[in-house]
């Protein structure tokens, strides 16, 4: 049974505390590839760059590296954006098996999220935790998990949907927010040697490059 394992986000700009992770896990998963989702609208966050250049600064990560790829499906749904209605028409639309990565933070909120008990019916979880983080999700998410949740990977492999599985990946504590408020300061003051290598440490040269070039974040708030 094919896998297919999907990274969802604003992708704002897409980031290795985002990529590196999703990799690790589809590794573990034994998936070559992870594919780079772009919300349309998310309802619980503003989104301050164009589809467009988001899209662009998606496919520059892909071109760097074989393993990434460009899923553009829910930017062509209707607004706003909900992961079960994406999953569903994913699902409807392939074959493969999808593996739907999160970080464990958004695991701890998933009993916010638009009908979220009907994710597991078309896709699995996969959770990327930090191997040092203490697991501790709200009671309601806790319950939930008990007939699902999994280590083992393989089971992934026999089923189409309806499993959550945990993994140890390496997860950092960075944000997409935090990096946009650095670059604002690139853009407004000359900035240490330091600041100018945290940002290349995280974001691709090309899409810092591709920000330069379009003056994205300026006016950051």
């Amino acid at each position: 049974m094919a896998l297919k394992a999907i990274l969802g986000g604003t992708f704002n700009p897409p980031h290795y505390g985002h990529i590196t992770p999703a990799l690790n896990a589809a590794e573990t998963l034994a998936i070559d590839s992870v594919y780079l989702m772009p919300c349309k609208l998310p309802p619980h966050k503003s989104v301050s760059v164009s589809e467009e250049h988001r899209v662009n600064m998606i496919n520059l990560c892909c071109e760097e590296n074989p393993k990434l790829h460009a899923e553009l499906i829910e930017l062509s749904l209707p607004s706003p954006s909900y992961t079960v209605k994406t999953l569903r028409e994913l699902n409807s639309q392939t074959d493969e098996t999808i593996c739907f990565l999160i970080g464990a933070d958004s695991l701890y909120n998933l009993d916010k999220w638009y009908e979220w008990e009907c994710l597991l019916a078309y896709c699995h979880l996969v959770v990327m935790r930090r191997d040092d983080e203490n697991f501790a999700p709200p009671p309601v998410v806790a319950d939930w998990l008990k007939p699902v949740v999994t280590r083992d990977a393989a089971q992934l492999h026999q089923r189409k949907n309806g499993y959550v599985l945990l993994v140890d990946t390496p997860l950092k504590a960075i944000s997409s927010t935090q990096l946009r408020n650095t670059i604002t300061r690139k853009n407004a003051v000359a900035l240490d040697k330091a600041v100018q290598d945290f940002i290349e440490n995280w974001i691709p040269n090309s899409v810092i490059e591709y920000i330069d070039a379009n003056q994205l974040y300026i006016e950051e708030r």
